[in-house]
C-alpha cells in the first residue's frame, strides 16, 4: 500500500488477546437529580427537574504508541497491540526515543446536563395529559459502550482510544508524509469535545387520551432535535472507516440536502382509538386502532458520515440518508403504520 508515495507494509491489528490491567476497575456512571412538583390545580401537577450524568472511570482498549509510531523505522511495530485499561491523561504512551512523537491521552468525557418541566393532568372530567420539555446538552469524546457515529458495538474494545489522542504529530508528520486523513485530536478532548452524536438539546413531548362513554381517543406528539453530524475519516493504521473525525464533532457535514450541522427535528404524531361493546357483565369486546406517524412524515434521521470506506478508498454514499456508516440501510423515519386489533376480555 502507498502513503503519500512512499510504499510500506500493511499494518492490521494483532490477532493476539488484548492485555488486561489487573488493577483496572469497570466503566461507571454518576448521577445528580433534583426537582420539585407541585400541585397548581386540582388534579394538575407542574414538576421542575435538573439532570446531570458524567462517565469518571471507562474500561478501554489503548495502543500507548502514537498512530504515526507505526510508520517509522524507529519504533520497528507492524502490529497493533491492545492493553485494557482505565484510560485518561496519566496513561503512559510510547514514542520509541523520538521527541516528535511525544503524545499523550486524555480524561474520557460523557457530560449530559439536562433541564425538564413537566405538566400532569390526572385523569378527569373524562381526560387526562402528560406533557414535557427537556432542554439538554451531551458533550464528550466518549459515548458509551455503543458508538452510534459509526455504528460500532464493542463495549470496552472501541476505537476511541486505541492511540493517543493528544497527539500533534498524527497532522504535523502524518498528513504530510503518509497522508493521514482528519486529525486524531479532534478524538479527544483537547480540541475536539464538541456535542455527542446523541446531543439532542429540544425535546417536546405530548400524549391525551379522552374518554366518551365507551369510546376511547388518544393521541400522542413527540417534537425533538436532529442528530448532530459530523464527518469520519478512515483510521490510516489499519484502514478501518468512520474512525478520524474530520472537524470538530458537530460541526456538520455536507450531504445531499446541503451543509449540516445537525438533521431535521424530527416530528411524529401517533393516534389510538378504541370501543368497548359489552356482552354482558363479565365479558366484553374491545376494537381497536393505532396509527403511527399518522401524517407519514420521513425526514432524513442519518446521513453516511463516512468520507471513505478504507483508507484513500472514496466511498460514493457520503452525504446520502443511510445509517451507520457506509451502509444500504435507509436512514428516514419509518412510514405511516397502521394496526387494528380486537381483544375479548372476560
Amino acid at each position: 500500500m502507498s502513503y503519500g508515495g512512499t510504499s510500506t507494509h500493511f499494518l492490521t491489528s494483532t490477532a493476539a488477546p488484548a492485555i488486561i490491567d489487573p488493577e483496572a476497575g469497570s466503566t461507571y456512571s454518576e448521577e445528580i437529580l433534583g426537582g420539585v412538583e407541585f400541585e397548581v390545580a386540582r388534579n394538575v401537577s407542574l414538576g421542575l427537574r435538573y439532570v446531570h450524568r458524567n462517565l469518571p472511570q471507562i474500561l478501554e482498549d489503548i495502543g500507548q504508541l502514537p498512530a504515526v509510531g507505526y510508520f517509522e523505522d524507529a519504533c520497528g511495530d507492524a502490529t497493533v497491540d491492545y492493553f485494557i485499561t482505565n484510560v485518561n491523561a496519566s496513561t503512559a504512551t510510547v514514542n520509541c526515543g523520538l521527541s516528535s512523537l511525544n503524545s499523550a491521552f486524555e480524561d474520557p468525557a460523557h457530560k449530559y446536563d439536562a433541564f425538564e418541566v413537566t405538566l400532569n393532568k390526572n385523569f378527569s372530567d373524562n381526560w387526562s395529559m402528560i406533557a414535557s420539555y427537556r432542554y439538554a446538552k451531551l458533550k464528550g469524546n466518549f459515548e458509551g459502550f455503543f458508538r452510534s457515529d459509526n455504528g460500532q458495538s464493542d463495549p470496552s474494545i472501541s476505537s476511541l482510544f486505541d492511540f493517543p489522542t493528544n497527539d500533534p504529530s498524527y497532522t504535523a508528520i502524518g498528513t504530510p508524509q503518509f497522508d493521514f486523513p482528519g486529525d486524531i485530536r479532534y478524538q479527544g478532548t483537547t480540541l475536539g469535545q464538541g456535542v455527542l452524536p446523541n446531543d439532542r438539546p429540544h425535546q417536546v413531548k405530548l400524549y391525551g387520551s379522552y374518554s366518551w362513554g365507551a369510546l376511547n381517543l388518544g393521541a400522542g406528539f413527540n417534537w425533538g432535535s436532529g442528530r448532530s453530524l459530523t464527518l469520519l475519516d478512515a483510521n490510516p493504521v489499519y484502514a478501518n472507516a468512520g474512525e478520524i473525525p474530520d472537524t470538530l464533532r458537530g460541526e456538520g457535514m455536507q450531504t445531499v440536502d446541503g451543509f449540516l450541522e445537525r438533521t431535521k427535528s424530527e416530528t411524529q404524531v401517533d393516534m389510538h382509538v378504541d370501543y368497548t361493546m359489552k356482552i354482558n357483565d363479565k365479558q366484553r369486546v374491545v376494537l381497536m386502532a393505532d396509527a403511527f406517524n399518522l401524517f407519514n412524515r420521513q425526514e432524513a434521521t442519518n446521513y453516511d458520515n463516512f468520507r471513505d470506506r478504507g483508507f484513500e478508498v472514496a466511498n460514493p454514499n457520503v452525504g446520502l440518508p443511510l445509517n451507520g456508516g457506509a451502509t444500504v440501510n435507509p436512514g428516514f423515519q419509518d412510514p405511516r403504520q397502521i394496526r387494528l386489533g380486537a381483544r375479548f376480555e372476560w
